[in-house]
């Protein structure tokens, strides 16, 4: 099984401080977030000033690869049905290629995790887990077609 980092999500109190810093002195291209139908998407704000991302520059592990800029929300979690808030505290995103054989360890292993399905990243589904040093990890597959 191979894996990859599809995407780091830092917190940020100010997003729009954040991604100036990000901008202007580190040299990143801020780009657009790509949202996959409104009927797939949680309780996700679009505002710029919530929510932005520095796209890596590499398109073959999908949409909103990159660095993600959020506020943390710490009702997110209560608001999107999960045990785990990605907002808050940050998260590294690893991208596999069989999902389904990481949840069957995770069972197998008794460790608790939140499966998303296809939440805020077209064409691709998640879950959140913790690793044991309580380092929040969200784990990605691609849909396959």
């Amino acid at each position: 099984m191979s894996c990859t980092i599809h995407h780091v999500n830092l917190p940020a109190n100010d997003v729009r401080a954040s991604a100036r810093f990000y901008g202007e002195i580190i040299g990143m291209s801020e780009g657009a977030w790509v949202f996959p139908p409104a009927d797939q998407v949680g309780h996700i704000s679009a505002d710029p000033a919530r929510m932005t991302i520095f796209p890596a520059s590499s398109v073959s592990q999908g949409e909103n690869s990159g660095l993600h800029l959020i506020k943390p929300e710490p009702d997110f979690a209560r608001k999107n049905n999960l045990d785990h808030n990605p907002s808050i505290g940050g998260h590294v995103a690893l991208q596999v290629d069989d999902l389904d054989a990481v949840i069957d360890r995770l069972r197998a292993a008794r460790i608790a995790y939140s499966l998303t399905g296809t939440f805020a990243i077209p064409g691709m589904r998640h879950l959140y887990v913790y690793d044991p040093s309580m380092n929040l990890l969200e784990i990605n597959e691609m849909i396959k077609a």
